[in-house]
């Protein structure tokens, strides 16, 4: 009897984790999209034929060659970061969350030293 007791409880808990990623996704891709304009592509399907409500299905962020996917299209989030170059895909890597993440804000931290060195030759040049 304790399993029925605990299959509820199991079950009880993916409903909840199931509306927490769907908060989770629309607060990220809002976050991404003021962040980073023209960077970020996000996908959004609506929640019924008829409904004004809309929910995150997908977001793909391209920073350099590097292009992250995340797809919540189907049953359960799907991470990728793909390296791509003239838009042939090199590498395709599938990825779990936290390393997603990790790589996303490595990435954004490499691009971030780059822009501030050229800004920092920019402004010593234009001194002298």
């Amino acid at each position: 009897m304790e399993e029925v007791g605990a299959f509820d409880l199991h079950a009880a808990f993916l409903r909840r984790a199931e509306r927490d990623i769907k908060s989770f996704l629309e607060a990220f891709a809002i976050r991404l999209e003021e962040s980073l304009p023209g960077q970020v592509e996000v996908h959004r399907k609506k929640d019924s034929l008829f409904a004004k409500t809309q929910h995150v299905v997908g977001i793909t962020i391209h920073l350099g060659a590097n292009r992250f996917v995340l797809d919540n299209s189907g049953h359960g989030l799907h991470l990728s970061r793909c390296n791509e170059v003239r838009g042939i895909v090199l590498k395709n890597e599938e990825l779990q969350l936290p390393d997603w993440l990790s790589s996303l804000n490595k990435e954004l931290g490499a691009m971030s030293a780059s822009i501030a060195g050229a800004q920092g030759l920019l402004h010593e040049f234009l001194m002298n």
